[in-house]
Order: C-alpha cells, then sequence, then structure tokens
C-alpha cells in the first residue's frame, strides 16, 4: 500500500516520436533542494502469485539474446529462469515523481512485478528536480533508490550518479532509437525510456470552436475573452517558465547552444541573439496588454481552465487525465499557433525514464525492474491511467493511441519540436533563463536582461570546470 507524500496513422505517429532525443527538467514545483532522507519510504509488496508477463514483455536480464553493457542474459523469459540472475535482493527501491494520481499508476504496476517476481518494491515520491541532489547524499550513506525517475541523462553521468543499465538486445529493441540516446552518454546506456513529451495548445471546446492557428488568431481570442477582474482569460500559461517559453523564442530562430556537427559549441550561447530576443519581446507584450497576468503559475493556470475560466492553455499530457475529469469531451489538444512569420513554435521534446542509481549494490535485478516497467503491458496501463505517451514501439503502434485525438495532437507538434541540448551545461541555462522571463514580465528591457542572463550562464558554467 503506497503511502503518498503529497487523428494522426500509426506510422506517422510512431516516425514522430521517434524524432526524440532528450528531455528536461521535472514540470512539477521543486522547492530549492530534497533533504538527505527527507522523504519517506513507503513498501509497496504484492500479495499472490499473479503470471507475468507474456508476448514480448521479457525482462532486461532474462530476456535473451545479447546483452550490453557486460550483463548475460538467457531464454526463458523469467527473471532469474535460468541461473542467469544473481540471488533475489530482500527488496528494490525507487525514486518516483510525487504526483500522487500517478504514484496509484505506478504502485500497480509495481505490484505486478512484485507478484512475479517476489520482490517487494519500495516507492518513495521525490520531486524529479530534487532527485539528483538527494541521490548525492543519500547514495553513499546507501540510503538512495535502486532506480530513479529522471528526464534525459543531463549531467548524471559526469556526477556519478549513476551506472549502466544490463538490458539484451531483445530489450533495447521495445524502444526508439532516439529515446535510447536520450538517457545514454559516452556510448553507454543508465537508463530505459518511460515517457516521451512534448507540449501543446489544450482547448475547451465548450469555449470555442477550433484552436486558434496562428499567434495573430491567439491574440484575438486573448482580447475578446480576457476579462481579468474575473479571472477569465482567452489563453493562459506559465511564461515565465522557460521550458514552456523556449517554444516562442526558438520558433523564432533563437538557440541555446551553437550545434557543430553532431555536437554542441557549449562556448557559442545564443540565448541573447535576436531570435530569442524576438521570442521574449512577443511574450512579454502579452504581459504588457494584460493577456497573462504578472505572477501566474502553472497551478493557477491548470485551476482556471478546469473551471472553464480559460479557453485555451499551454501544456503537457501530464496534464491531460486531471483536465479530462473536469473537461471531459470538451477537452481538445493541437498543435501551437505558427508564429507571425509563419513558423511554428519550437516546443522542448524530451524522454523520462528510468536510471539505474551508481550506488545500487543489486544491478541486474534493478535493471530487470526497469524493463518490466517499461515494457508494453506496463506502459499502455500507464498510458490510460495517466495520458502519457510511451517510446515503446508496441505501444505506439497501439490504436488506442494512434486513434485518440489528444495524442495526434501533441504527435503533430513534436514535428515542429526539438529536443534538449544532451550536454550538461545545459542544466546552468534553466534559473537565469526563468529569472530573465521573470523580469520581462514586469516590462524590463529584454535584451538587457537576456544579456545579464547570458552572463549569468557562462559564470555558471566556467565555475562548474567547462573548458
Amino acid at each position: 500500500m503506497l503511502n503518498k507524500k503529497k487523428g494522426m496513422p500509426a506510422l506517422g505517429l510512431l516516425l514522430l516520436v521517434m524524432l526524440l532525443a532528450a528531455c528536461g527538467p521535472d514540470r512539477g514545483d521543486s522547492g530549492e533542494g530534497a533533504e538527505s532522507g527527507a522523504a519517506d519510504n513507503v513498501q509497496t509488496q504484492a500479495n499472490g502469485n499473479a503470471s507475468g508477463e507474456s508476448g514480448n514483455s521479457n525482462h532486461a536480464v532474462a530476456g535473451g539474446g545479447e546483452t550490453t553493457n557486460g550483463g548475460t542474459g538467457n531464454s526463458d523469459g523469467n527473471a532469474g529462469g535460468a541461473g542467469e540472475m544473481p540471488e533475489k535482493p530482500a527488496q528494490l527501491t525507487i525514486w518516483a515523481d510525487e504526483n500522487a494520481e500517478s504514484l496509484d499508476h505506478l504502485e500497480a504496476i509495481a505490484e505486478k512485478y512484485t507478484a512475479a517476481t517476489g520482490i517487494p518494491v519500495v516507492i518513495t515520491p521525490i520531486a524529479m528536480n530534487d532527485q539528483p541532489q538527494a541521490l548525492s547524499l543519500d547514495g553513499p550513506a546507501g540510503k538512495g533508490p535502486d532506480l530513479f525517475y529522471q528526464p534525459g541523462i543531463g549531467s548524471l553521468a559526469v556526477q556519478g550518479l549513476v551506472q549502466p543499465i544490463v538490458a539484451g538486445a531483445d530489450v533495447l529493441a521495445r524502444y526508439t532509437p532516439e529515446s535510447l540516446e536520450a538517457l545514454s552518454a559516452d556510448g553507454e546506456l543508465y537508463g530505459l525510456p518511460f515517457v516521451v513529451e512534448t507540449y501543446a495548445l489544450l482547448y475547451n471546446k465548450a469555449l470555442i470552436d477550433k484552436a486558434p492557428q496562428t499567434v495573430a488568431e491567439l491574440e484575438q481570442l486573448a482580447a475578446e475573452r480576457t476579462d481579468a477582474a474575473n479571472d477569465e482569460y482567452g489563453f493562459l500559461y506559465n511564461a515565465t517558465d522557460f521550458y514552456f517559453s523556449w517554444a516562442f523564442m526558438g520558433g523564432s530562430g533563437g538557440y541555446i547552444f551553437g550545434e557543430r556537427g553532431t555536437g554542441y559549441d557549449i562556448a557559442d550561447i545564443g540565448l541573447n541573439k535576436e531570435g530569442t530576443v524576438s521570442g521574449v519581446s512577443l511574450i512579454q507584450s502579452w504581459f504588457d496588454k494584460g493577456y497573462i497576468p504578472r505572477g501566474v503559475t502553472g497551478d493557477i493556470v491548470g485551476g482556471l481552465f478546469n473551471e472553464g475560466k480559460v479557453a485555451a492553455v499551454i501544456n503537457g499530457p501530464w496534464a491531460i487525465a486531471d483536465h479530462r475529469k473536469q473537461l471531459g469531451d470538451d477537452l481538445a489538444v493541437a498543435p501551437l499557433p505558427t508564429l507571425p512569420d509563419g513558423t511554428h513554435p519550437q516546443s522542448f521534446i524530451g524522454v523520462k525514464g528510468w536510471m539505474l542509481s551508481a550506488f545500487s549494490e543489486q544491478p541486474e535485478w534493478a535493471s530487470d525492474l526497469a524493463a518490466y516497467l517499461t515494457n508494453a503491458e506496463s506502459t499502455m496501463a500507464w498510458f490510460e491511467g495517466t495520458g502519457e505517451t510511451p517510446p515503446n514501439v508496441e505501444v505506439l503502434r497501439d490504436p488506442k493511441l494512434t486513434g485518440d485525438p489528444l495524442v495526434a495532437g501533441f504527435s503533430e507538434q513534436i514535428a515542429y519540436g526539438k529536443p534538449f541540448p544532451n550536454v550538461p551545461e545545459l542544466s546552468h541555462v534553466w534559473e537565469p533563463m526563468a529569472n530573465a522571463l521573470v523580469f520581462a514580465s514586469e516590462g524590463e528591457d529584454v535584451q538587457e536582461v537576456l544579456d545579464e542572463a547570458v552572463g549569468q550562464i557562462e559564470d555558471r558554467i566556467k565555475m562548474a570546470g567547462a573548458q
């Protein structure tokens, strides 16, 4: 029992999702960092002897075929069934993002794993943004998890927080290659992908017949429907969150780090150059015109949208389950409206996965659990419960996804999106750019606040030891 802390064709959808490469920060509020051992560990243990997976849902180590990262495999498809696995651990521990509803679905999957293997699974809810810091403290002390949930590899390998996952070739074949790349660094795979996502325009069909196709139409919607005194708006989003607002910067020609062949030039920061300035200036105009109120948060946006007071919002698939409960069939998803020059906003595309902790003392069984959490049956259950799309090839082909118009709306936006730069230096970008957006929302000069942000980013990279 878990004690909580808090209409595209199948091939088209598959091809779009296979564009993915990396991911960024947790979309929830994260605070300033987790204290060592602060989260309460809770145990999820299934009773009974439910049968294991069938079909293509083999376990990671025991899945048969060639393995990577030094693992050994066997052919019977049952965890530890052929004597290749080490002795079963007393338990496996995972750190999950602290979303109450999602934890219910994760608990259900973990219970099935326990029933199939006899291994209890301990689930600790900790915000994704807080997990790396908490792991750096708890891991060496033996209090960390076997698996933890993160949006891409980022700087985890550089910090020494992960070790290579143990997975056979048949297991790796389940996922889109790009989703595996998002969890890899220097040729090593450190986790298995669970969710692929971008954000799009969510709208209420009870308030508007169709989604605005252009920014001009979006602004007209805002002008007609905004009544701030009654908390009514044409469109809203958390515009001081760099994750969401990047779409309008990147779509305007902005870039974070200059691209050089297959890599990035960390010395070439584009966040104060013409394209980014144009995008932030557009966002600033929405505050100036009163379309978006200063100080708005993601929680406020979601609450007003659920109440039917906002016609359209920008959000991701993680919000679908909650909005669908409130809005029912009136909820719809469309790609972000085009910018004044006709280009599409360039949303971030990301992959979240189960990473193997460097401090896990049972990497084979932890990898087995990761493979179970991300197999077709588990990820389909996750999609049905949360609306979040997995990069599991079998699930991506399923009519439940390809025939879902909400999924199709996100997949269309994916075609215009861009993966996060898969470099550790990206971690130094988020806070300065969030501050820059706050200053811009308050009317300060856009070029000046972006120049200051880039200066801070350069200083942070230098302090971190980048060459």
